[in-house]
């Protein structure tokens, strides 16, 4: 059957048309018409293929733009498997096969979970909004829900949803930022901090001798920590 016939049956059997393949294959309906009309098409596309095979590329990377991938060479092990695979007859070649078959499949389930285990989301606290708390642990009140954090980093302890603009336009208001806990911050790092018993969102800097917490929103005044503040660090904020 020609190509052209073959289009003819598939579409029947789906039960759309060429229009519709046209429009859903992203191609204009005009050329699959010139297509499917001229057989010198189909024996361009089979010489396509038969080039492929020989220059042993894919026909997409033959056809469509891009690098083509540096070709693969094999290790002394596996030219001593396929020299070992051809001195088989046919039935120690079919055994070998199912063997190699079962082994790949094991291998690929195995990955497969461990890449869904990883992706697994967690559950993590996540707080409202940052509220007056009389030390850095317990963070907040018990104003938090646990929630699915498919976008949370690995590391993150919690998540805040920051209100207002002070950190505008690294941090938006009303955004969720996750936070890993601990107890200390490197100059320069954001962090989740609790400032005479109020939560703070700011950015720990050291000017001229003195410790400061900044705002990215340059309407806001840096703050300044002097000795008689009460300062903790509840976590790094984590910028993704």
């Amino acid at each position: 059957m020609s190509f052209s016939g073959k289009i003819s049956v598939l579409l029947k059997d789906r039960g759309i048309t060429k229009a519709q393949l046209a429009k859903a294959a992203g191609i204009p309906y005009t050329t699959l018409d010139s297509m499917l009309k001229r057989e010198s098409d189909t024996e361009r596309l089979a010489s396509v293929f038969k080039i492929a095979e020989f220059l042993e590329v894919t026909v997409e990377e033959l056809v469509f733009d891009g690098i083509l991938p540096a070709p693969v060479e094999l290790s002394d092990e596996e030219r001593k498997l396929v020299m070992l695979f051809r001195s088989l007859d046919d039935r120690a070649r079919g055994s070998v096969m199912n063997s190699a078959e079962y082994e790949s499949n094991t291998c690929l389930k195995q990955k497969e979970s461990a890449f869904k285990q990883k992706l697994k989301p967690k559950r993590l606290p996540v707080y409202d909004a940052p509220a007056a708390a009389g030390a850095a642990l317990p963070l907040l009140t018990d104003d938090y829900a646990m929630d699915w954090a498919e976008n949370a980093p690995d590391d993150a302890s919690f998540g805040i949803k920051i209100r207002g603009d002070s950190m505008i336009p690294v941090i938006e208001n009303g955004a969720v930022v996750w936070v890993k806990k601990q107890s200390t911050l490197e100059p320069g790092e954001i962090g989740i901090f609790i400032l005479n018993g109020e939560s703070l969102c700011k950015r720990l800097e050291y000017r001229n001798g003195g410790c400061y917490l900044i705002s990215e929103n340059s309407a806001y005044n840096p703050i300044r920590i002097y000795d008689t503040d009460e300062l903790h660090v509840a976590g790094r904020v984590i910028l993704q």
